[in-house]
């Protein structure tokens, strides 16, 4: 999503932003000619026919920080938008993408005094001018921060990167969450088709509909900042991003059945590596076994030193990829030796040498999809990014948005 204008124009078609709210009337204003007639009185111009209705409506001072303006004209067509702060310093922002409100690039100041003009013409060209003068609320205490996974600001990532974040100390109410997530702008070039998923009411995750394509530029904003969030809470402020996808695509394919881990680049097989897998039997009562699924390579650390309060233990490895947040990973396992390509017995990583480690290390960037299969387990949504693990249709079922 583009924001790059401080004011929007549209002719040739009638134009109407609407918006759920109730819409306040702004009187249409027209101009007086100062025309002196024959008999020395003076004529005005004829009134515009066109009506220009503003939410927020003019004298509102209960607008937050993340408010949007919508308009509706009647008997007109729409001309042109403005939006001005209280020094009349134009306003950036742009239509939303489902084309019914005007969304500022950033948001709006807490207590600050903004005016929306639009104009529109009649069919006999006459314009009609309204505007809504607005005041923004107070900074509320209750502010909501997120634990962001977004790509780093022009990064390079993998075929499978997934968009991630999760609302700190707040679930959003379940009637909210179709206005969180329009407000959670994801665009792409080439054009590619996505979704948003709720895993829980605190945890999302954007996919598009298959693998993005080799050389994307994405751009993503969560426009949060000063949003309804729900029982007095609003959101602490907006993250951005954009980043791109690589020009080549890797692909981790690890099956318990055949102790192989098998690594594709453009679809070709460049390296089959053998691994051991999480144990078939429980360690200390607890399940041990590797998730089956498709994550994501979520980290790359060429050196770790894993802490297990579950399992009591504390280990030095070398070429560590992560691929849940409960501590599964890919890993230099020099121990195992005996064990690759013949049996299981980590406690749920995908254990290879040091060599294979350090080769993946190599090979792999973060987002770069790993498909575990034939474990009996299935990894847990929302347990690292997850989302490839679902259809395309169940996870765009996740979405709150037609």
């Amino acid at each position: 999503m583009s924001f790059g204008r401080s004011s929007l124009t549209r002719r040739g078609a009638f134009v109407a932003a609407g918006s759920a709210a109730a819409l306040g009337l702004a009187a249409a204003c027209t101009k007086e000619n100062g025309t002196i007639s024959e008999d020395g009185g003076s004529s005005e111009e004829p009134q515009s026919a066109a009506k220009v209705q503003i939410t927020p409506a003019d004298g509102s001072a209960e607008a937050t920080a993340a408010t949007e303006i919508a308009w509706t004209v009647e008997s007109g067509e729409f001309q042109e938008f403005a939006l001005a702060d209280a020094s009349g310093a134009a306003v950036e922002g742009a239509m939303h993408p489902d084309g019914t409100t005007w969304v500022p690039a950033s948001p709006l100041e807490w207590e600050g005094v903004y005016t929306a003009t639009v104009t529109a013409a009649d069919e006999a060209g006459l314009v009609a001018t309204a505007t809504s003068t607005f005041t923004v609320i107070a900074s509320p205490g209750q502010r909501i921060g997120i634990e962001n996974y977004l790509p780093g600001q022009d990064s390079t990532v993998g075929q499978g990167a997934i968009l991630a974040f999760r609302f700190t100390d707040h679930e959003i109410p379940e009637d909210l969450r179709p206005s969180v997530e329009r407000r959670l702008f994801v665009a792409s070039e080439p054009e590619q088709e996505g979704s948003w998923h709720w895993i829980t009411g605190r945890a999302l995750e954007y996919r598009p509909k298959e693998y993005w394509q080799p050389n994307s530029q994405v751009t993503v904003r969560l426009g949060l900042g000063g949003l309804d969030l729900g029982e007095g809470y609003y959101g602490e402020f907006d993250q951005e991003t954009a980043f791109g996808t690589d020009s080549e695509a890797r692909l981790l394919e690890a099956d318990n059945d055949t102790k192989e881990m098998r690594a594709y680049l453009d679809g070709s097989v460049v390296q089959t590596i053998p691994i051991s897998l999480g144990s078939d039997e429980p360690i200390d009562g607890n399940d041990a076994r590797s998730f089956s699924g498709t994550m994501t390579i979520m980290s790359r650390e060429e050196s770790s030193t894993f802490v297990s309060d579950l399992y009591d233990y504390e280990t030095d490895v070398k070429w560590a990829m992560r691929l849940t947040f409960s501590g599964q990973f890919i890993h230099g396992a020099p121990w195992a030796a005996d064990r690759l390509g013949v049996s299981n017995g980590s406690h749920g990583c995908l254990n290879v040498s040091d060599e294979m480690g350090e080769w993946i290390y190599n090979f792999v960037r973060w987002g770069d999809p790993v498909v575990v299969m034939n474990t009996g387990v299935e990894v847990p949504q929302g347990d690292g990014f997850t989302g490839w693990s679902l259809d395309w249709e169940t996870f765009k079922a996740g979405s709150y948005l037609d």
